[in-house]
């Protein structure tokens, strides 16, 4: 099993040297990323090393799907290979933030950077990644930030949409669990508790209280408990569920896809990232709902193809 884990974590550092950042290929083109006990360091010297963007094709599958929620689907080496192309002009790359996975799905968060300036950022976003039998990447969805902040007017939009509905049945027909892994949580929440009448509460108890979560809809994260809570009580609306496409594994961090029904119809769609700490308690989370349409991102990247924003912003 450490062997998968080890084979994930160089999948997805095979994608991020896809996308910019530096990578070390061997003769014959057979991938071997530079070997190190920790995955700091070895995205260290991805982030030092060459940058290049071709070498995608390598890390997939000659059939790979990647979903990219702000513009098509990709079908096929080549046509991911020409998308990375466009999307990553000399002078960008893309910087992992975080990872999380288990030996055949998995994903990370990422922002755009500009080659040799790590004190400004653009666009951020997340990438979901499933392997196959081979270990290549056979399916991505990849998800990055509206431009325009609209969380509360999305927030609005969907109490008006569903007015009248009645409420979620309340029963608590479920078992109250302490999981404490992020796959495992992400399940009970999601396919267990909320669909069984659990209210923001459940999720609140299994949340850290220096908790940092990120909905992309709006323009600062939610910090602390506190905050969360309000946060998820205001979603908390009557015909409106969340649903759980696809859950990767992960004890310390995992990313699944998912879509919001509105009264039983399909709504918004995208991708999570859930990480927790040594206790056990979600630490972190990141939401984002897929831009689309997304005319924004198409001019932000026209004002700016290195970053793909109008005003970049200042790393941490």
């Amino acid at each position: 099993r450490v062997g998968h884990d080890a084979k994930m974590r160089q999948i997805v550092m095979a994608c991020v040297a896809a996308a910019g950042v530096g990578f070390v290929a061997q003769p014959g083109r057979e991938w071997r990323m530079a070997r190190s006990a920790a995955l700091s360091e070895v995205i260290e010297r991805v982030f030092n090393g060459a940058s290049g963007i071709g070498e995608i094709g390598e890390a997939c599958a000659e059939s790979v799907v990647w979903e990219d929620m702000a513009s098509t689907t990709y079908v096929g080496r080549s046509s991911v290979e020409e998308m990375f192309e466009r999307k990553f002009p000399e002078g960008s790359r893309l910087a992992v933030e975080r990872v999380g996975g288990n030996a055949t799905t998995g994903g990370f968060t990422w922002r755009r950077e500009a080659v040799g300036d790590a004190k400004r950022y653009g666009l951020r976003g997340t990438t979901f990644l499933r392997l196959d039998e081979a270990g290549l990447i056979c399916y991505a969805r990849e998800c990055s930030e509206p431009i325009a902040k609209i969380g509360e007017l999305l927030e609005g939009a969907l109490k008006a949409a569903t007015r009248g509905e009645p409420g979620r049945e309340l029963s608590g027909s479920f078992e109250r669990k302490t999981p404490t892994t992020a796959s495992a949580i992400v399940e009970y929440l999601w396919r267990e508790a909320y669909p069984n009448g659990a209210t923001p509460d459940v999720a609140l108890g299994l949340f850290a209280d220096d908790i940092l979560y990120e909905d992309f809809n709006y323009p600062t994260p939610f910090v602390g408990k506190a905050q969360a809570k309000e946060f998820f009580e205001a979603f908390d609306i009557p015909g409106v569920a969340f649903v759980p496409l696809e859950i990767s594994g992960g004890d310390a961090a995992c990313c699944f896809a998912w879509k919001i029904l509105v009264n039983g119809a399909d709504g918004p769609s995208g991708l999570s990232f859930y990480q927790v700490d040594d206790r056990g308690k979600v630490v972190y989370v990141r939401d984002i709902s897929a831009p689309a349409p997304a005319p924004l991102q198409r001019l932000a990247a026209l004002a700016d193809p290195i970053l793909r924003v109008f005003t970049p912003r200042p790393a941490p």
